[in-house]
């Protein structure tokens, strides 16, 4: 099985990362060169760690040792999209030290053979780090979970980015594909307006702020469906006691789709 190189002090604030429309991965836009400079921006990390909303589950999963299959969940997309590969392989010292520390914090977990990178994981993931060869470990989106548990999933993976470990999440913080106009339409007024209330909480390190989603009027507008949100609850609480996020970088596609980027520190 393969393994992570040994430890080295590089400290990596966890990420969270839109991933977009799968189209991302090949079509030039602002959040593209964005990911783009992203990998050169960072000391290189002994292995990585990302959630995406698309590997739902019943229950908290993780990826088994091995090769990681490139998965093209999606259909009706340029050929060139199919024929990406993304063949990073995750650890089997990595996913052990995950599913300790996961035990030790009291949360159920498994391992599991049967995924690998769906495209809210390799689409981000080829544009900063395309050579493929960090080592990565997935973790599912388990359906029962909301905000709350999603911070506590992240802060028992926290002490991993003091250990040379990028934490990253994926997903989007406005995420309405009922409401898709053309790519470069501004951004509807209520996408800009949901993305301040998160700013509210995330970028003061004020998590009570928004943990209840139901407390925003727009929220069904912004997510019909909250996978794609929860996913910035588990970067904030891997970054830690207190940890605040910055915004790197916030675009807007498809009038719907906001392409914001953070990362959380104490």
């Amino acid at each position: 099985m393969s393994a992570i190189t040994p430890h080295t002090a590089s400290t990596f604030a966890p990420m969270f990362l839109a991933h977009g429309s799968p189209m991302l991965a090949i079509e030039d836009s602002a959040a593209h060169q964005y990911l783009k400079a992203l990998g050169d921006s960072l000391p290189r990390p002994r292995a990585i760690i990302v959630l995406s909303p698309h590997w739902e589950t019943e229950g908290l999963r993780v990826s088994a040792p091995g090769p990681l299959r490139t998965i093209h969940d999606f259909g009706g997309f340029p050929r060139a999209l199919f024929e990406i590969q993304y063949p990073a392989s995750a650890p089997e010292n990595l996913v052990a030290d995950v599913m300790q520390r996961l035990t030790t914090a009291g949360i159920a977990a498994s391992v599991d053979a049967s995924w690998g990178l769906d495209h809210g994981a390799w689409v981000p993931l080829s544009l900063a780090f395309p050579d493929a060869g960090i080592p990565v470990v997935a973790l599912s989106l388990p359906l029962t979970y909301g905000p709350e548990q999603m911070l506590e999933l992240g802060a028992a993976l926290s002490p991993l980015k003091d250990d040379g470990v990028l934490i990253l999440a994926t997903g989007s913080t406005t995420h309405n594909l009922r409401m898709i106009m053309p790519k470069t339409t501004p951004a509807a007024d209520w996408a800009v307006a949901f993305d301040d209330w998160l700013d509210q909480g995330l970028l003061t390190g004020a998590p009570e702020k928004i943990t209840d989603l139901t407390a925003n009027p727009q929220l069904r507008l912004a997510h019909p469906t909250e996978e794609h949100l929860l996913p910035v609850f588990f970067a904030l609480g891997a970054g830690g006691a207190g940890a605040k996020g910055e915004l790197l970088h916030r675009s807007y596609e498809y009038g719907t789709l906001s392409m914001s980027y953070y990362r959380f520190a104490a």
